[in-house]
């Protein structure tokens, strides 16, 4: 018979220790393995992009990586972006590819340069055309001159939705009547399995009693994130989102381009047309988005992150680096070659809201933390800086395609 007696003479287990995240980190780091696409005959993507271009006063940097399932799995990376210029304006758009449609990455690329496309010709057009738009946006917020002027923006940023949609649309139509992809499918082709995200901004810099401001219109269809963050603000107004991320009908699930999303009645809810001193815009798949979760106030952390491995400027002095020190992950690569990172979270006391806010405003003493201040260096140039570390910057289960796009609003 079992007795509180005999129980008091057992000898109980010690508790096992909860391992954190860089020890979960450390531990899976050398699972996964790398795998090369393979050959199919289908359009494939190339495993990584970047670009960086100076526009209208302002520096665009990009980058897309392979994500880590992806390389696992020796499939495609479903991730696409394109920026360009027209008419003073700048103009960004990325996509997703849902991973389970097969051609996915197909649409996120027909997407994303066709709506480039589209707003680079309606923009010069508009320009040439409409002189006093510039002044217009510039007026008083919530006059009637700025929302005349909003009113002949707007709908350009939600009809190139529509001729994205369109292109994918034209697209399938070519591959439908392709034996190729009948193969690789074994069947026809569906407009569905085209399907991606979309999200779009155009950034216009404007001067207002010379001070440098930058209207913002944006569209977003699905996951990810458009966000704006003005770094010399403190905490509590620094960040602005400028869209929100779309839920299907399931958990788990997200909108793509559809001919129902890019219809008047939905695609007007989904556009956002702000105005401000902000000199950061982001726009990033989920990839990147769902590490950084929830935007309020995680943003931040990825700012600093950016300046902490080198491919923002990031104010103060750096003197002798310190601790702690960068943190070394074998890459999922053929080399698995050790690359070393700095991460703002190191830095924080803890992970809670208020740790993040307390860190933002001590970023003007954050540089003897960075790679710079450790005589590391992720690159030349700042897009390569910025696919090395999207390709190699650790978070607890994150395993997807990675693309984010910065702009540097007004940059000297």
């Amino acid at each position: 018979m079992f007795s509180p007696e005999a129980a008091q003479s057992v000898p109980l287990a010690a508790p096992e220790k909860k391992l954190s995240d860089s020890d979960v980190m450390q531990h899976t780091a050398g699972i996964w393995r790398y795998r090369t696409v393979v050959e199919d005959g289908t359009e494939l993507h190339t495993e990584y992009h970047s670009k960086y271009a100076r526009e209208c006063g302002c520096e665009v940097i990009g980058a897309r990586a392979r994500g880590k399932k992806h390389k696992h799995e020796g499939t495609n990376c479903d991730d696409w972006f394109e920026t360009g210029a027209a008419g003073g304006c700048v103009i960004a758009v990325v996509a997703d590819g849902a991973g389970s449609r097969p051609l996915s990455r197909i649409g996120a690329r027909v997407a994303c340069s066709a709506a480039v496309d589209f707003l680079k010709e309606k923009l010069s057009a508009l320009m040439e055309s409409a002189t006093e738009i510039k002044r217009q946006l510039s007026s008083e917020i919530g006059g009637q001159e700025f929302m005349t002027a909003c009113g002949v923006m707007a709908p350009l940023i939600r009809d190139s939705a529509r001729a994205a949609y369109d292109a994918v649309v034209k697209k399938h139509s070519a591959l439908e009547r392709d034996p190729v992809y009948t193969k690789a499918l074994g069947r026809a082709p569906a407009v569905g399995d085209l399907g991606s995200t979309f999200l779009a901004a155009v950034a216009v810099p404007l001067e207002i009693d010379g001070e440098r401001q930058t209207f913002v219109m944006s569209v977003q269809i699905g996951d990810g994130c458009i966000c704006a963050i003005d770094s010399r603000a403190d905490s509590g107004s620094c960040f602005r989102l400028l869209g929100e991320a779309d839920s299907g009908a399931y958990s788990g699930e997200t909108e793509f381009l559809t001919e129902k999303t890019v219809s008047d009645g939905v695609i007007s809810g989904k556009t956002r047309i702000s105005r401000g001193k902000s000199d950061i815009l982001m726009l990033m798949s989920d990839g990147v988005a769902d590490d950084y979760f929830p935007a309020q106030p995680m943003m931040k952390r990825l700012y600093l992150d950016l300046c902490l491995n080198g491919i923002l400027p990031m104010e103060g002095e750096c003197g002798e680096p310190q601790p702690p020190e960068p943190v070394r992950y074998p890459s999922v690569s053929m080399e698995q070659r050790s690359v070393a990172l700095q991460y703002a979270k190191q830095l924080m006391r803890d992970g809670s809201d208020e740790a993040m806010n307390e860190l933002w405003e001590r970023r003007g003493e954050l540089k003897p933390h960075s790679l710079e201040a450790y005589g590391i260096s992720l690159g030349r140039q700042p897009q390569d800086r910025l696919l090395a570390w999207l390709d190699n910057y650790n978070e607890r289960g994150s395993f997807d395609d990675r693309t984010l796009v910065v702009l540097r609003l007004n940059a000297e």
